[in-house]
């Protein structure tokens, strides 16, 4: 136990800040979290580099990653936890402290001090405050002192893992620079896109070849899951102001742990005026018009199972407590049901293949006529197509009739002045082949202005891009072997109720 650190107060300028690098990557689901009585902690819950990793060091680390996920987002963790993937980052970080270890990486007391001493979270004005950092540690991330120290040492393992490959990144000045002007020019082409649809005219499929293209590409017709919510409608004012949205806010959240208490749904609706309705069945791909249009909460529609109450939402003109009802599983539905719709998917890819290689031809034919004088538009179209001519795009930005094509704009900034013409160019409505037209530079002042925090954004993609690469090497290294999915099946019932305390 850090007892100096306790029974002193740190309140001085240290000589270096510990930089907290937290690995967390978003995806949805949830581990296990902790275990009653009821579970034998000392049984495997998977393997790592050949050795056995028991429910107790899995639970361990599990706890930390969630302390993590508290000091990163704070105040939001609550809408953010549903998005993260808390199983896959625990096995993460046991792997790395596997490796920290291999290599002979320590963190000794002073570190944590410091640590601690450098986390916002236990200052006061600026300077560390041990009665804070008490009450914090026992009432919000409700661990022993001992526990979330021991935590930390862990993480300071972890970033000193990383630090050489994170010391290593380097960026000039003309590489940033570059790296502006990519990001931030604008492009025009022409191009010509070759439709599918023009050539299913005349394919045809014996139900042999839709049985055998359904039996391969099954997961294709899965219909996605769905659910039936309860959508408890606090009103708000259009022209609202922050402290009033503020106040509808509190009450939708007063309003959700009485339900979550299990208090009648309707009969708490009364109390604060708001409207009840009970949806029909949805997926979140398509979602009911009776939810308000929020992104976060339909990131935790897809995680939250039957009886949850989902943190409020706020709408144009409501705020907005949804309780799930219902919720039918995903399905691939039987063949027989589905004949035309596997019919249409088979003919749409024998049409598309006709297509790639009709605009293999074009291709070929225009670069022919260009050699011979001819310039993109003539070439085309003479070789009966009419071209088409984008609007100035940037990266990852819509294009009209093409609409986002990671593909597509790729090509494009691919092109210029000496190399106008792009290969055969796939996109989700065809094959494309496209001609450079114009390029708009990037904005020379605003680089000036930007150019710093632009500087730093760089080197935090960097550190990112690092750390992702040096977790994957390990996990392959590790070579993971993971048994809480049988667990998960034994104890279903019991771990429903071991999530970590909010």
């Amino acid at each position: 136990m850090l007892k100096i650190f306790r029974q002193k107060n740190v309140a001085r300028k240290v000589l270096w800040v510990v930089t907290g690098i937290i690995v967390i990557s978003f995806g949805f689901g949830f581990g296990i979290s902790r275990y009653g009585a009821a579970f034998d902690v000392t049984r495997t819950a998977g393997k790592v580099y050949g050795r056995s990793i028991s429910l107790k060091e899995y639970q361990k680390n599990y706890q930390n990653v969630h302390d993590q996920a508290v000091m990163l987002h704070g105040a939001d963790v609550e809408r953010i936890l549903p998005m993260m993937d808390l199983e896959n980052e625990t096995w993460s970080r046991i792997i790395l402290l596997k490796a920290a270890e291999q290599k002979g990486l320590k963190a000794v007391d002073g570190e944590v001090i410091q640590f601690v001493a450098n986390t916002p979270y236990f200052q006061r004005d600026g300077q560390f405050d041990k009665g804070l950092y008490a009450n914090i540690v026992k009432n919000i991330f409700r661990r022993e002192p001992r526990d979330f120290e021991e935590g930390l040492r862990d993480q300071i393992k972890i970033m000193k893992l990383f630090s050489p490959a994170i010391k290593a990144i380097s960026f000039s000045d003309e590489k940033v620079r570059q790296e502006y002007e990519r990001r931030n020019q604008k492009m025009q082409v022409n191009y010509i896109l070759i439709s599918p649809e023009a050539f299913t005219q005349g394919i045809t499929a014996t139900d042999e070849d839709l049985r055998r293209h359904f039996d391969a590409r099954r997961e294709d017709f899965q219909e996605p899951e769905t659910m039936k919510v309860m959508a408890i409608s606090l009103p708000l004012d259009a022209k609202a102001s922050p402290a009033d949205k503020a106040a509808v806010t509190a009450k939708a959240k007063e309003l959700r742990a009485q339900i979550t208490a299990g208090t009648d749904a309707a009969v708490a609706a009364k109390q604060y005026n708001a409207t009840v309705k009970e949806t029909e069945f949805f997926s979140v791909n398509a979602p009911s018009k009776d939810i308000v249009p929020s992104f976060e909460l339909l990131q935790g529609l897809f995680s939250a199972k039957a009886g949850d109450v989902l943190e409020p939402a706020e709408g144009a003109d409501s705020v907005q407590v949804v309780k799930v009802l219902e919720k039918k599983p995903a399905f691939v539905p039987e063949f027989t049901a589905i004949k035309e719709k596997v019919s249409v998917a088979l003919i749409k890819e024998k049409a598309g293949k006709i297509a790639e290689e009709k605009a293999a031809a074009v291709l070929l034919d225009v670069t022919e006529k260009i050699k011979g004088g001819l310039d993109f538009v003539a070439a085309v179209r003479a070789a009966s197509f009419e071209p088409k001519q984008t609007a100035f795009f940037g990266l990852g930005e819509y294009v009209a009739e093409i609409g986002m094509s990671e593909d597509f704009t790729t090509a494009a900034f691919a092109l210029n002045k000496d190399t106008p013409l792009s290969g055969v160019v796939k996109t989700s409505k065809g094959p494309a082949i496209l001609s450079w037209l114009a390029t708009q530079p990037a904005d020379e002042k605003k680089f000036s202005e930007v150019k710093k925090d632009f500087t730093d954004s760089l080197y935090s993609e960097e550190r990112v891009h690092v750390m992702n690469a040096l977790i994957k090497t390990l996990r392959e290294q590790a070579q993971l072997t993971s048994y809480l999915g049988e667990i998960n099946a034994k104890q279903k019932d019991a771990i429903e109720k071991m999530r970590i305390k909010k």
